[in-house]
């Protein structure tokens, strides 16, 4: 697979990410979301990032793995897994083709804000159903709205932002039934549009991760509330995340 993603800026991300995972209202929210979608049986997480997936599903019985395109990002995972008493092994530095060349099929696939950064996405896409054993399930969650592309998505190599269309079509011709296909973070909406493409900027979310001062820790218990509360559970117009999960046929 030829892909953009492994770059200074992603990886810089990722790595800063895997130490404020647990306390990120969007990645805990997203996962418990993802998980929420998870059927019995082994777990591969493609794209793991920081680890924080494998570690969700690990602490609540799953038999989950995960593999990452960079070293750096893998190395960064396997550390955080083990500050979480898990095996750093969980996560790999191996590539999805070389995986399903080596025979291994899963329960579950899970990408994971992944497949945006790879520029033959049809591919990719076909790939994860390959993985995937049949009865099983895919779980892809991609950003959302190429109306808000700006330069955050540059700087961490998005290829696109997806719409549920273009999403949609990835699953053509393949042995996959869509079960859901839904917008996710409505609110990150206008702010991202004003700064990305208004104002020319990527948004700061360094509020996220920890920011001290009462206004950050208020707004983070606020956001955190209303992701579990409202969004997890509702089917908003707009969002800038799209979640798809499939039955593999």
């Amino acid at each position: 697979m030829s892909s953009r993603g492994i770059t200074e800026g992603l990886n810089n991300h990722e790595e800063a990410l895997s130490r404020h995972q647990l306390t990120d209202f969007r990645s805990v929210n997203l996962f418990r979301m993802v998980a929420d979608n998870v059927v019995p049986g082994t777990v591969m997480d493609v794209g793991a990032g920081g680890g924080g997936m494998v570690s969700w599903l690990l602490e609540r019985g799953h038999d989950a793995r995960g593999i990452d395109l960079s070293p750096t990002t893998a190395a960064a995972a396997g550390e955080f897994l083990s500050a979480q008493g898990h095996d750093p092994s969980r996560v790999r530095n191996i590539g999805l083709a070389e995986l399903i060349e080596q025979g291994e099929s899963h329960d579950n696939v899970l990408s994971m804000d992944c497949i945006e950064h790879i520029e033959d996405d049809r591919t990719a896409f076909s790939q994860l159903v390959s993985l995937c054993r049949p009865g099983g399930r895919i779980i892809v969650t991609v950003p959302a709205l190429m109306a808000v592309y700006g330069a955050r998505d540059e700087a961490q190599g998005h290829y696109r932002r997806y719409e549920r269309e273009t999403l949609r079509a990835l699953t053509q011709g393949l042995p996959i039934r869509i079960d859901t296909l839904r917008f996710w973070n409505l609110l990150g909406v206008a702010p991202t549009f004003i700064n990305q493409r208004i104002l020319g900027r990527a948004i700061d979310e360094s509020f996220r991760y920890g920011k001290p001062g009462l206004v950050p820790r208020l707004l983070r218990r606020g956001l955190s509330g209303w992701f579990r509360h409202v969004e997890n559970r509702i089917t908003p117009p707009l969002g800038l995340t799209l979640l798809m999960v499939g039955t593999r046929l």
